[in-house]
């Protein structure tokens, strides 16, 4: 009897012992998570060799300013990736290759926001987390609206993938007031030859070409595009061949200042010409404009450009088309001869490169509201 009661509790004894064995041969070895990062696996049952390599923590954004953090995952994983976000504020985002964007525009989210979490999901169900905080510095100007540069045509629709980073435009001030035509300051150079001398904006220089926008300290409302090729006592012969077309616009736009310093045969009315204005009535009884523009310059001696505007509202996008063949005049083919970069320039001191893009678009991104 001893010994059958002996032998039932060996087995017994033996059977936990398996079963023990089994559940720690499935639990998951944690990878060593990096700084600012935790490792979820409450509902994985399998262990995958990845981790957020980057960090994002203690990051800071300037109100009206795009914020961007793209996660850095590193490992053996190759497989596909789910991406989420959580306790992030309103309206910040995160695509399906992980790239997490926001554009803090309401005065109430001046401050900062901690905890905001991203979650890494593989495909086997296996869960990364990384958390951070973001301060978003600055003020918030009453009536302002946030302008941005992107590449390629973005009229009709916004491709984040082709945002560049947020523009501001040049001012002028109270102590030193200029027009758009007084800011240019070309001037004539023998009897025909003009060049750029402009007070607020970019230096000019040789071989280069500037784009930016402008306007009055006391007449924001209108906005100017600003852009020139070269400089005074320049000694090579460049063409320089563009189109630009305005969208969404409130105002009546014209070439406000044509720089020529000659006028080729096949341009009539300047280097400088507007194509073609169309006007749409919208529901609220506003009236948008919509206009193409042809640029043909052919500079030496002096610089080259123009100015076109006033561009007005909240919604207008201007394209300037650097590349290729001209969708206004198909016979023409665009191009920057002789121009080593073509940069725009942003009034808070910043520049885009633009020597990489065929084309590109500047215009409103959305609208500040100092209200809340």
């Amino acid at each position: 009897m001893y010994k059958f009661v002996y032998i039932i509790f060996i087995l017994i004894f033996s059977v936990t012992t398996l079963s023990c064995s089994k559940k720690e041969s499935t639990d998951i070895d944690d990878s060593s998570p990096t700084d600012n990062s935790s490792t979820d696996n409450s509902s994985s049952t399998t262990t995958e060799d990845i981790s957020i390599s980057s960090s994002a923590d203690n990051s800071t954004v300037v109100f009206g300013q795009t914020y961007q953090y793209d996660p850095t995952t590193s490992g053996s994983y190759s497989g596909t990736l789910t991406y989420s976000l959580s306790n992030a504020p309103d309206g910040m985002t995160i695509s399906s290759s992980g790239l997490v964007e926001w554009t803090p525009n309401k005065a109430s989210e001046i401050k900062t926001y901690e905890n905001i979490k991203i979650t890494v999901t593989t495909a086997s169900g296996y869960v990364i987390t990384q958390t951070f905080d973001l301060a978003v510095t600055g003020s918030c100007v009453s009536g302002g609206n946030i302008m941005a540069i992107w590449s390629d045509d973005q009229r009709t629709s916004t491709d984040s993938s082709k945002f560049l980073g947020n523009i501001t435009a040049y001012t002028d001030n109270s102590s030193v007031t200029k027009t758009p035509v007084e800011n240019y300051g070309y001037t004539r150079s023998g009897s025909s030859q003009y060049s750029v001398n402009k007070t607020f904006g970019p230096t000019a220089s040789a071989g280069k070409g500037s784009v930016f926008f402008y306007n009055e300290y006391d007449n924001r409302s209108y906005i100017f595009l600003f852009y020139y090729f070269g400089e005074n006592g320049g000694t090579d012969e460049n063409d320089v061949n563009i189109d630009v077309f305005t969208t969404k616009n409130n105002s009546a736009s014209y070439d406000v200042v044509d720089d020529d310093e000659s006028i080729p045969s096949t341009i009539s009315g300047g280097e400088t010409r507007r194509i073609s204005q169309d006007n749409t009535t919208l529901d609220n009884g506003s009236v948008q404009y919509s206009s193409k523009y042809t640029g043909r310059y052919s500079y030496k001696d002096n610089s080259d450009g123009a100015v076109i505007g006033p561009l007005s509202g909240s919604d207008f996008r201007v394209f300037v088309d650097l590349g290729g063949t001209s969708t206004i005049d198909n016979s023409t083919t665009l191009t920057l001869d002789g121009l080593t970069t073509m940069k725009y320039f942003s009034g808070d001191g910043t520049t885009h490169s633009l020597g990489n893009y065929d084309n590109f678009t500047v215009g409103f991104k959305t609208r500040m509201d100092c209200s809340n």
